[in-house]
Formats: structure tokens, sequence, C-alpha cells
């Protein structure tokens, strides 16, 4: 027989869960708007939403772990296979909230997929604009930069220092 979660159990539960949807929404909007500002070449832009994206990353990991917390307490309490699983604890729910909590961990997950490729997209625009960047610098000013061999072997640039003092500056 299982055993059903009381609406007090149940709905602090799903009221994080629409939580940490929510803020994996705001964190996925502001990873697009990072995008955007990557490919308008918005420099600045870019650098000020990092410390928003930064915050978000941070709200979403509070609101992560103290769901988890409540996910394992409750998966105790029922005794579920795998009490750390929201999953696992679909079948504990009254029966017409089961759908919905099924719902939101779907999305959830969904949202959590989306927003590690629209980083990994990000993480790569930033990577190429850094090289292609370092590239027409070499191009320019090819005195400032000479080729190094990395511990895997790989070749890297190493950019010589430049002047350190006004004086060394100035000749």
């Amino acid at each position: 027989m299982t055993t059903l979660l009381l609406d007090r159990e149940w709905q602090p539960l799903v009221d994080a869960l629409r939580e940490e949807l929510q803020e994996y929404g705001g964190l996925f909007n502001l990873l697009d708007a990072q995008q955007d500002r990557i490919m308008s070449r918005r420099t600045d832009d870019v650098l000020a939403l990092n410390g928003d994206i930064e915050a978000q990353t941070g709200m979403v990991a509070r609101l992560r772990t103290g769901r988890e917390a409540m996910v394992r307490a409750l998966g105790e309490r029922v005794g579920a296979p795998r009490p750390d699983r929201v999953r696992d604890l679909v079948p504990h729910f009254p029966e017409p909230v089961q759908p919905l909590a099924e719902a939101l961990v779907t999305d959830i997950n969904h949202m959590v997929r989306r927003i590690r490729q629209k980083a990994r997209q990000n993480h790569l625009l930033l990577s190429k604009a850094v090289e292609l960047t370092e590239e027409t610098l070499r191009m320019l000013q090819p005195e400032n930069f000479t080729r190094t061999y990395g511990r895997t072997g790989k070749v890297g640039l190493a950019r010589r220092p430049g002047p350190t003092t006004r004086y060394q500056a100035v000749g």
C-alpha cells in the first residue's frame, strides 16, 4: 500500500518546484540575452550580464539545494526506493496532483538541458571571439607574441609582457 502525502506535505514541494522552474527560466533568459550581446559585439553589456548570470546561478543552486532536502525528507518518510528523486515521490501524491508533479519535473529537466546547451553555445562564441581577437593582435603586433608548447603538446601563444612603467613605455 502506498503512503499518500498530505496537502501540507506535498504543497511546499510543488511550490518549490514551481519556483525553481521559474528561476531556471530567468537564467535561460539571461543566457539568451548574453548570446544576443555576444553576437552584436556589445562587450560591455556581455560583461555587465556576467554578474547577473552568476547571481541567478547562485539563486537556482540555493533553490535546488532546498528542494533536494525537502525531497529527501519526504522520500524517507514514505519509504521511497530512491528517496532523493522527485519522480519516486509522485506515486505518493494524491492522484489529481500527480500529473502536475510529473509535469514540473519534466519541465525542470527540459530547462536544465536548454540552459546547458545555451551556456555551451555562449562559451564557444566567447572562445571564438577571444581566438579571433588574439589572431588579429598577432597580425597587427607580431613582436608581442611568441609560439610555445603547452603540457599537452599543443601550440599556444604566450604574449610578451608589455612595458610595466611609464618610463619603459616611452622608451
